[in-house]
């Protein structure tokens, strides 16, 4: 016996239709296009929200002391005596040549000023991600395949409470209760940089503890859902009675279908999954975006303000439409013959 379905149980397993390539361009072209028209309404909302900040990046330089010449010279030297439509749209020029700008705090290029603190964004959210699915797969699956159990009742359980609580209430415990309390894990990331996440992992538990647990609960119920639904397919029954191993019944024909609806949903959360990196680098002190970006907006830092939000969008278009193709392959749509 084979690890693939028996011929009588093939046929009446739901037919599948691979979808034509041009369909996947169609659509990447179409949400790319869409996309793109969204981030630059936001920059073009970011950049109106922080011309209605109190002062300027001159007035954030200028001491009690200057004149209102100096004042005036400040801002020319930043250039801020041009006309905001001026001065965002020469920026969008800017960008388009590859060049992000020049910082109004440092004088200098924005690209090299962010570049780290999108390092350390970058590695937690490639981590959680990396987490993930193993995590909420493992879980769910444990659960599915023993609906109403004790051990599908505590994975539940668990997956509802974290769920329910918020990211920073979560952090915070974990802060005062695991970090100061019993010593294990370093509470801040004061004094850390990129290397130190390389060299001393226990730098990110905690914040890999917040940000897997915010996700993955549920996405754990939701592959619970799916193995429980996709067990009761008539040609699953089938094939358990024609006697295919259940470690290939499973593996090749029940994850597949249960966990496609799970990387959909991801592709959902995708933006909050931003979101969280940000909560959990504020809570845990780590100097990557949301750090940089409270500096700028604190500094009328507009070309770094924008920077942010550009790459951030960018980014947050890229994963959602990875994880909506990755979904769309392994959902299907169903062919009627």
């Amino acid at each position: 016996m084979t690890g693939s379905l028996p011929a009588s149980a093939e046929r009446t397993a739901p037919a599948r239709v691979r979808t034509a390539g041009t369909g996947f361009g169609r659509f990447a072209a179409r949400r790319l296009v869409i996309g793109a028209g969204q981030v630059l309404v936001l920059l073009v909302l970011v950049f109106g929200l922080s011309l209605l900040l109190p002062g300027d990046a001159a007035d954030v330089q200028s001491s009690d002391a200057f004149s209102t010449e100096q004042r005036a010279e400040t801002r020319q030297l930043l250039g801020l005596d041009v006309a905001p439509v001026t001065r965002f749209a020469d920026w969008l020029g800017q960008v388009a040549r590859g060049d992000l700008g020049t910082s109004y705090a440092t004088g200098g290029p924005v690209a090299e000023l962010i570049a780290e603190p999108f390092a350390i964004t970058a590695i937690m959210a490639v981590l959680t991600t990396l987490l993930l699915l193993p995590v909420a797969g493992a879980a769910g699956f444990a659960a599915g395949l023993r609906p109403g159990s004790l051990r599908d009742r505590a994975i539940t359980a668990v997956s509802v409470f974290f769920d329910s609580i918020p990211d920073f209430v979560l952090a915070v415990l974990l802060v005062a209760y695991v970090a100061i309390g019993l010593g294990w894990f370093p509470a801040t990331f004061l004094g850390a940089d990129v290397s130190t996440m390389l060299t001393e992992p226990g730098y990110l538990v905690l914040p890999l503890v917040v940000m897997v647990a915010r996700v993955a609960a549920p996405l754990v119920r939701l592959v619970r859902a799916g193995v429980i639904s996709v067990m009761h397919e008539p040609y699953i029954a089938q094939a358990v009675r024609l006697g295919v191993p259940r470690r290939s019944l499973l593996v090749r024909h029940v994850a597949p279908n249960a966990l496609g609806s799970a990387v959909q949903e991801l592709g959902r959360t995708g933006d909050g999954l931003l979101s969280g990196v940000l909560i959990v680098e504020a809570v845990f002190v780590m100097p990557g975006v949301a750090s940089a970006l409270i500096d700028a907006i604190g500094n009328r830092d507009q070309p770094v303000i924008l920077a942010i939000v550009l790459i951030t969008g960018l980014v947050a278009i890229a994963v959602n439409l990875g994880i909506d193709l990755a979904g769309r392959r392994m959902v299907p749509r169903r062919e009627h013959a």
